[in-house]
């Protein structure tokens, strides 16, 4: 089922998408990228690596009964800051309609050489983080331009490590190579990940909400932190 932004966004206005990381693959080492070449890595390997790998999360979207909360929005300095909170019931119907969906830190190395792609200049020194395969990202837009359809975005969306401010994507544009996706790219100025353990990307557009934490000591290439 193809759907259209429009379409999306009038199915989340009825009811909110909660997001749960779900695993595709056995837990296990994924070393491959550090053993072989990429130019040996099979299609069983690059799929592992751009679905369910340190670099690749993926998540499942289900359509849950709504519980309105009160929410509030704290303030925001230097690109970040904390965002309000809407809550959903714990208690879905079975029939409830389910979305895959993959967050992928798309600017790290071993997820550009498996896609064999460049990033748009303008990506450059920016970390990038791209959603792919959701109802609310899915489609071309209809009579917008796709920079100011996701604009409301850049509010509602941040790349956090524990202790410092949250940082707010500068830029918010559709993958050229995959028109399913959607790239978040936020300046690499703004976040020190020289002692980080982890970091977490979060989104809201609507009720639709995306939470995943990245482990970095996972993300590794060659020796390297590769983001």
């Amino acid at each position: 089922m193809i759907f259209s932004r429009r379409a999306g966004l009038k199915l989340m206005a009825a009811s909110p998408l909660i997001l749960v990381p779900t695993r595709l693959f056995p837990a296990k080492s994924f070393a491959f990228w550090n053993k072989e070449d990429p130019s040996e890595w099979s299609k069983a390997e690059i799929q592992q690596l751009t679905t369910d790998s340190p670099w690749a999360k993926p998540v499942t979207a289900e359509v849950k009964s709504y519980s309105p909360q009160s929410s509030g929005a704290g303030g925001r300095r230097g690109g970040g800051g904390r965002r309000g909170r809407t809550s959903a019931s714990s208690n879905p119907s079975a029939n409830s309609p389910k979305f895959p969906g993959i967050v992928t830190w798309v600017s790290a190395k071993p997820i550009l050489l498996a896609l064999k792609v460049q990033l748009p200049s303008d990506f450059v020194q920016h970390y990038v983080i791209g959603v792919s395969g959701l109802p609310v990202v899915s489609g071309h837009g209809e009579g917008s331009d796709s920079a100011d359809a996701y604009a409301p975005l850049k509010e509602t969306t941040y790349l956090q490590v524990r202790g410092q401010d949250a940082a707010q994507p500068g830029i918010i544009r559709q993958d050229p190579n995959d028109t399913s996706s959607v790239l978040f790219g936020f300046l690499n100025q703004f976040l020190d990940l020289s002692q980080a353990k982890s970091v977490t990307f979060a989104t809201t557009m609507g009720l639709l909400s995306v939470k995943v934490k990245f482990d970095l000591a996972r993300m590794t290439y060659k020796g390297e932190l590769a983001v």
